[in-house]
């Protein structure tokens, strides 16, 4: 064991305990706690301690008001503080006032210990450092620049990691500037898109414009010099065509030295200018925010292609049997309808979208000696034409993407009271969208021709449907089928077929 000495303050004893278990087990730290945030102002001005880890959010006393507190008892300590994902900007906050760093929960073993250990290397090589006492200032002002530096790494890379997350356009354009406004604390703040000789406005905060010419602004330099901007007082702000008073940032974002959009940053809070550290950060922000820009382009570019590449096979199992020929455009139609008006989400109709079309994708492994048979099949033929789940499940494992649509392939043919296949599913284990799907497929199989019977009238697929309730169909989503407008367009809809 150490014998340096650390102070844990948190109102929460499973957090408490687990960061001293952590620190003194793994660590052999000399650990002490604390339940809440007067006691540990108590302990911090009765010992001095090597480190001190607070929870932000604790009641009376929060872990701002500690880390204040421990800064005037004794400046040198260094203070961790501890925050949710979802409270980053208090943490970047804590930071401002002199925390030396933060942590998340749920927090890491060996980031903890890593931290740990960097504090108390630092502490003991400074410790061993006889300092003159005419280079004490200086020392000092570089320790100030150089944690400075580490306080704008460290928020940095907790940044990044938010950005990385994401795939979704959108998302990437409203996070981008979502952090650039708390990071850089902003009124104003803007990301466009460079089309037509407009600046056209993804995603901003406190700007009203969508549409921003370019001509006659400072926004034709940036684009053309590919650097930033800083517009000077009695410039006009492209974002309200008002004289510009105080700060005003503007800077490009490029794939291969090609300028594709703007990031802007104005009115800053404080009222000043934008300090050499500050359009440091913006600019190494602006460069990660292209990148993600640029990978999310190519993530795009490589989903396309393979949703061409899927469709493409269900082009061909359809062209082999002209039975089933726009089977799959019909089931993904009813089943669209369903979710219409049952009020599915975006995500899930476009996972039915893309589901429903890939459906039968495992058809494409079944012999066409067995697919096309003009008579009723054998048991062993209907055996191998049900592994078309099992083989269009396999089909889609190894790809990374389409997790919601896979169980729509592989489980499209299991019933509601659970004696379906391959895996046996019933009721609610089979996912929503599953059993839409399976609704839909039913019916468009019933009212279609098959090479040994003639298509069944929309009439006997709704009575059939109504008859299998509770057994192969979900109940609720029968219901929903007979309410789509496409059945009443098609003139059979009648109160009759209501549960």
């Amino acid at each position: 064991m150490n014998n340096s000495k650390v102070l844990i303050v948190d109102d929460d004893p499973m957090i408490r305990d687990a960061l001293a278990e952590i620190l003194s087990s793994v660590g052999g730290y000399n650990t002490e706690i604390a339940i809440n945030g007067d006691e540990g102002i108590e302990k911090i001005k009765d010992t001095k301690y090597d480190i001190v880890f607070t929870d932000l959010t604790m009641p009376d006393v929060n872990g701002m008001d500690l880390l204040r507190e421990a800064k005037k008892i004794n400046s040198d300590v260094p203070v961790v503080v501890i925050t949710g994902y979802s409270t980053i900007e208090n943490a970047v906050a804590a930071m401002k006032e002199g925390a030396y760093d933060f942590i998340t929960k749920p927090f890491k073993i060996d980031k903890v210990i890593s931290l740990a250990n960097k504090i108390i290397g630092e502490k003991k090589l400074l410790d061993n450092i006889e300092i003159k006492y005419d280079q004490k200032a200086s020392i000092e002002k570089l320790n100030a620049e150089l944690f400075s530096k580490l306080q704008e790494i460290s928020v940095f890379q907790t940044l990044s990691t938010e950005l990385d997350g994401l795939h979704n356009n959108r998302e990437i354009y409203e996070r981008i500037v979502g952090m650039v406004t708390r990071l850089f604390v902003v009124k104003e703040a803007s990301f466009g898109l460079i089309e037509n000789n407009v600046l056209k406005i993804k995603s901003s905060i406190g700007v009203k414009k969508d549409i921003i010419p370019l001509k006659n602004t400072f926004f034709e330099k940036v684009i053309s010099s590919k650097n930033h901007y800083i517009a000077k007082c009695g410039e006009i702000n492209p974002h309200s065509d008002a004289i510009i008073n105080s700060s005003f940032l503007s800077i490009p974002l490029s794939v291969n030295n090609e300028v594709f959009g703007i990031l802007n940053l104005a009115e800053k809070s404080d009222g000043l200018g934008f300090s050499e550290d500050e359009i440091y950060l913006a600019l190494n922000f602006a460069k990660k925010a292209a990148l993600r820009i640029e990978n999310n382009a190519l993530y795009d570019v490589l989903y396309n292609n393979l949703v061409s590449a899927l469709k493409s096979l269900v082009i061909i199992i359809e062209a082999r049997d002209p039975y089933t020929r726009h089977h799959s455009e019909r089931v993904t139609s009813y089943s669209l309808e369903i979710a219409d008006v049952i009020g599915l989400s975006e995500e899930d109709k476009e996972a039915i979208r893309f589901g429903g079309y890939l459906h039968d994708i495992g058809k494409i492994g079944v012999r066409d000696t067995v697919l096309l048979k003009p008579d009723r099949l054998s048991n062993e033929e209907i055996e191998e034409i049900r592994q078309h789940t099992v083989i269009g499940d396999n089909i889609m494992k190894p790809l990374k993407f389409f997790e919601k649509e896979k169980p729509i392939i592989r489980n499209h043919h299991e019933r509601f009271d659970g004696t379906g296949y391959p895996d046996g599913l019933r009721g609610e284990q089979i996912p929503l969208i599953v059993r839409i799907i399976a609704l839909a497929d039913s019916y468009d199989a019933m009212t279609s021709s098959r090479p040994y019977r003639k298509a069944r009238s929309h009439e006997f697929a709704l009575e059939e449907m109504v008859r299998c309730s509770n057994t192969q169909f979900d109940p609720e989503l029968v219901k929903a089928f007979l309410n789509t407008p496409g059945l009443k367009n098609k003139g059979i809809w009648n109160k009759k077929y209501f549960l």
